[in-house]
């Protein structure tokens, strides 16, 4: 079965479910579509967990494919409903569970708040502004925390400041603020600050432990992912804020805004979408941080899991799922994935696959929630995700993530196709919308991804063997599976590499036919497409990236440390910004048949950058650069170094270069001293300067004009029209909106 791709089939309209499920339903009826008022009969379930209970018990006279259908309406979920290893399809059978023909199912963990008062004698600490504005409620018996809230349109911003900068350079538990910043609160373990910790890529959410006033130092009841001090000056203003205090009533200052006191268990907020007499409505609290999971029987440490199989959601909405918080270092530090962007194996997603293979989840949406869309954790294999949307959400979109470097490689082959995958990362800026650490063999085909915080998609590993527990993911190695030679290889170059790629099992995966477009909209030094740390045979192919414009992007794709064995081909980036308004390599990697046009800035870096690490025997070919109307290097160097003194750089000389089309629109001398200084090492033999005349790039028609020189070189046509989603008026209907904050 390996390579097998897994279809689940649309459930057909005329098919007759074998039981259905309806708000208006009982759990003790039998699940038929009966009218319940008509003579003798009952009619549908009321629950999903109702439903899966007769499903095992029809399982056992009924082999062939289940099908389950959910009436339109919201399904409140107060447990995580478990689909277990009794709950897969018989033998190639399915179990489907989806939405009845043109209704719309959602599954929330919403629980609603009600009672809601005006707020008649405000605390001091209230802005001026905010009095008579500001509503109060209870916190519902039996809930004790939660980090989002929801109205019937979307999430709301709880309560956030304006910020600061630190004071001075802390460490990981220790925050230095300037003079009032920060303040002793009653209810302090009700108080997050969101910071970014000295380092462009990464922003914690993180719980406060103490604050002292005196002296200006606060300690979190979390480490932050780095010591948090001040940012590179030429990342970020050292003025700007990178510290933000949340869930203060100093700070209710907009419609739309909450705050939580579970001291005092009052809810506040200044509603965004009031009632006729002004109270809120709708107003939903967050019980659970995963709705549904599908899990196998897992064997952690040894070598063999038992998968559930042959589930299929369809048509679906998941909702109103909280964040997973990090309340303190327990079962955090060191379970990180890389830069802690996420965490190794923990219930911070709707939907997730936990052992599972030959799943499918189609036509579901994952909208306005605090944590991730769907993940698939340690064993996934042959499952498919086609169709979806994943909008308004907290942190990342698509998380695929195998066990940790060692030899059990379980998480592969799986197919991420047609999805729209945008507005993600809202919460946890650094969260990106596709990611497969650990995973390989998997196809990611025709999604659309825009505005991110961070990276749109990851393709990463980035943890070596000799790495320290407390170190990004050194508690996911798997020492037991390592050769004891191999535990202390350094990240040390090619040959290092491939003695250490065994262990990186994110390789062969196909990154294909995909748009991006307005990613790192929130942090800094992030990219459209980034690969790490992975395996061999990774190949970012077709996709088409544009207006990604943020300031410090190192490359719209980027090949970053210890990343080698990578193809990059066919790739259309138009209207570009950062240092290099192309592609990046550091590592041994073949850059072909690409197109650089409109950069929207003069790249520091060069339009294709080669950084830091030896790229001995990468090729460059048939790739195409227009540059900017102020020209800027085609081919760049990093570190820069001294002056060559007129001789090609050393990564120049070491990279393979030929048959690249160049063109400046006013500058018919712009590749003269390029071209001269690489023929006569023999490399960029049959490059050319000339306008390579594309019909109509603005367009998106890169295709070529008769006389194009791109013809003479072999250069292949590339259609933007090809990437992308498959049906991208599908979902665009949809009314919900981002979050201002």
């Amino acid at each position: 079965m390996a390579g097998t791709i897994f279809h689940a089939e649309a459930v057909d309209a005329e098919v007759t479910a074998d039981y259905y499920i309806s708000t208006e339903g009982s759990d003790d009826w039998s699940g038929t579509l009966a009218d319940p008022d008509a003579q003798g009969a009952d009619g549908p379930f009321a629950t999903l967990m109702r439903a899966r209970d007769a499903v095992r018990i029809l399982k056992k006279k009924k082999s062939t494919d289940i099908v389950v259908q959910v009436r339109g309406g919201i399904y409140p979920l107060e447990k995580t409903v478990v689909l277990g290893l009794e709950d897969s399809g018989a033998g190639e059978s399915t179990v489907t569970y989806a939405a009845f023909p043109g209704e719309t199912p959602v599954f929330s963990s919403g629980r609603a708040i009600k009672g809601w008062k005006v707020l008649e004698s405000p605390p001091a600490e209230l802005p001026a502004e905010s009095f008579g504005k500001v509503w109060v409620a209870d916190l519902p018996e039996g809930m004790d925390r939660f980090y989002t809230l929801y109205d019937g349109q979307r999430r709301l911003n709880r309560a956030r400041n304006s910020g600061f900068a630190y004071a001075k350079q802390g460490d990981r538990r220790t925050l230095h603020f300037p003079e009032g910043a920060l303040k002793n609160w009653d209810n302090l373990g009700d108080v997050e600050v969101q910071v970014r910790p000295g380092r462009a890529w990464a922003i914690n959410m993180l719980p406060l432990a103490s604050v002292d006033e005196a002296t200006g130092v606060a300690t979190t009841g979390a480490s932050a992912t780095y010591g948090m001090g001040p940012l590179p000056g030429y990342l970020h203003d050292p003025e700007a804020s990178v510290v933000w205090v949340e869930n203060i009533l100093e700070a209710l200052d907009e419609p739309g805004e909450w705050v939580v006191n579970t001291q005092t268990r009052k809810i506040y907020l200044w509603p965004s979408d009031p009632a006729p007499d002004g109270s809120p409505r709708n107003i939903l609290a967050p019980t659970l941080t995963e709705l549904i999971r599908v899990e196998g029987a897992i064997d952690y440490d040894g070598p063999t899991d038992i998968p559930v199989r042959g589930i299929v959601f369809s048509g679906l909405t998941f909702s109103h799922g909280d964040r997973w918080a990090w309340e303190s270092d327990e079962g955090r530090v060191g379970w990180g994935l890389q830069h802690d962007w996420d965490m190794f194996d923990r219930p911070t997603a709707l939907l997730r696959f936990r052992g599972v293979e030959a799943c499918a989840v189609t036509d579901c949406r994952f909208v306005n929630s605090g944590g991730s869309g769907l993940r698939m954790d340690l064993h996934a294999q042959r499952n498919r995700v086609e169709g979806c949307e994943f909008a308004y959400l907290g942190e990342a979109g698509i998380l695929l993530a195998g066990y940790g470097p060692g030899t059990k490689d379980v998480n592969h082959h799986n197919d991420i196709v047609n999805n729209y995958i945008h507005h993600f990362s809202e919460i946890t800026w650094h969260s990106p919308g596709l990611w497969a650490w650990q995973s390989g063999h998997n196809r990611m085909l025709h999604n659309e991804l825009h505005h991110s915080g961070y990276a749109a998609v990851l393709i990463t590993t980035r943890v070596e063997p000799g790495r320290s527990l407390n170190g990004e993911g050194g508690r996911t190695i798997r020492q037991h599976e390592i050769v004891a030679e191999d535990r202390e290889l350094p990240r040390a170059g090619f040959e290092s590499w491939k003695a250490r790629e065994k262990y990186n099992h994110a390789r062969h995966n196909l990154l294909e036919y995909n748009e991006i477009s307005h990613a790192v909209q929130l942090l800094s030094d992030g990219n459209g497409i980034y690969v790490s740390g992975t395996g061999t045979g990774n190949i970012i192919r077709y996709n088409y990236l544009h207006d990604n414009l943020a300031h410090s992007l190192p490359a719209s794709i980027r090949c970053d440390d210890d990343q080698h064995d990578t193809l990059i081909y066919g790739n259309v980036l138009y209207n570009n910004g950062g240092f290099s308004a192309g592609i990046a390599s550091k590592g041994i990697n073949d850059i072909v048949n690409n197109f650089i046009v409109a950069p929207a800035v003069v790249p520091e870096s060069g339009y294709i950058s080669y950084e830091w690490v030896p790229v001995d025997g990468s090729k460059v070919y048939r790739n195409i650069i227009v540059s900017h109307p102020d020209g800027g290097k085609a081919h760049n160097e990093r570190p820069r170094g001294k002056d060559n003194g007129g001789n090609p750089p050393p990564k120049f000389v070491d990279t393979d270069m030929d048959s690249n089309l160049y063109y400046h629109p006013t500058d018919s001398h712009w590749m003269d001293e390029h071209l001269q200084m690489m023929q006569a090492i023999g490399k960029e033999k049959h490059s050319l300067f000339g306008n390579p005349l594309f019909t109509d790039p603005a367009t998106g028609d890169f295709t070529f004009r008769p006389g194009s020189p791109a013809l003479t070189l072999g250069i292949e046509e590339l259609d933007v029209s090809k990437m992308g989603r498959l049906d991208k008026n599908k979902h665009v209907g949809y009314k919900g909106k981002p979050n201002d904050k």
